[in-house]
Order: C-alpha cells, then sequence, then structure tokens
C-alpha cells in the first residue's frame, strides 16, 4: 500500500468508527428517553341518582433519574376517534425524578353511559413537550403496545433488574 492510500484509509476508518460510536451513542439516548415514563391506570366509576360517571387513576412512573416532566392533558380516544380532552384534572403535575405517583386521578369522562363505554377507551397522557406516542396508557381495555415498545420496555426492565445503571 502506498503512502496516500494508508492515509485515506486511516482517515476514513476514523471517520467510519466515530459516526459510528456517535449514532449508538444517539440511538441509546433515545432508548432512555423514550421508556423513561411508564404509564398505567384503571378506572373508578359510581352511579349518582342513575348518572354514571367513570375517571382513570393513573399510576406513572418516571424511570430517569435526572429528568423531571410536566403532564399538559389527557386524549380519550375510541377506535381512533377522539373522544374527549380533559384538561385540568392533571395538567402541571410534575413527576419528578426516580419516582412513582400513585395519587394522579383525572376527571370524570364526559359522554360516558356505561363501564363497558370507559372500557373501550383508549387513554394517552401528553407532556407539555409534546410527547406522547410512549405514554399510552395500559389498563383495562387497552389495546396494547405494538412490538417495539413491548420489547423495548422488556429490555430496560431487564437492565435495570440486574442493577446496571441507565443514566
Amino acid at each position: 500500500m502506498s503512502f496516500w492510500q494508508t492515509v485515506w484509509s486511516n482517515v476514513l476508518g476514523g471517520i467510519g468508527a466515530g459516526l459510528f460510536f456517535v449514532s449508538m451513542y444517539l440511538v441509546f439516548q433515545w432508548f432512555l428517553q423514550a421508556t423513561d415514563l411508564l404509564v398505567s391506570y384503571n378506572w373508578s366509576y359510581k352511579t349518582v341518582s342513575g348518572v354514571f360517571s367513570a375517571w382513570p387513576n393513573f399510576v406513572v412512573k418516571n424511570r430517569s433519574r435526572t429528568r423531571s416532566y410536566r403532564i399538559a392533558n389527557i386524549a380519550y380516544t375510541h377506535k381512533g376517534q377522539v373522544h374527549w380532552f380533559e384538561n385540568e384534572s392533571i395538567r402541571g403535575f410534575v413527576l419528578e425524578p426516580g419516582t412513582a405517583n400513585y395519587t394522579l386521578s383525572g376527571a370524570p369522562v364526559r359522554y360516558l353511559r356505561s363501564l363497558q363505554d370507559a372500557l373501550g377507551l383508549e387513554v394517552t397522557i401528553q407532556l407539555q413537550t409534546g410527547r406522547r406516542f410512549w405514554l399510552r396508557g395500559q389498563g383495562p381495555g387497552q389495546l396494547g403496545r405494538s412490538r417495539l415498545q413491548r420489547a423495548l420496555f422488556a429490555l430496560r426492565a431487564k437492565l435495570e433488574s440486574m442493577l446496571i445503571a441507565m443514566e
């Protein structure tokens, strides 16, 4: 190999290795952010004077050790169609790093006639940053997560069970 071929192969190899490590760092940071929050819920309901009302009770776990999140609203959808946006009950609630909050309760959902209607709703929490794709709660009547979401959350749970610090 000539001198210039050696120089160029070393330069291109270094650039390729640098791009590889930077891209792996970005993928890992995306993975951490995508699996920071774990949302689940159940339904509470009551009937007063023949009027049915139901509301979700949330368990939101912030597994990040450094990042706080602020909740904006709750979106209720039924088969992909918007049912209602609830903006007041938990708006502005701050999820501190490393906490599990068991006291978040939404307002009664409008336009529900029975518990079966409530179980057919998909509940999504949106943060004030606009992020909501990964925050679809797992609860009764939910459609479930995609394979990618299940795999990422399982990987994060496995790593944390092995006591590997994620941040």
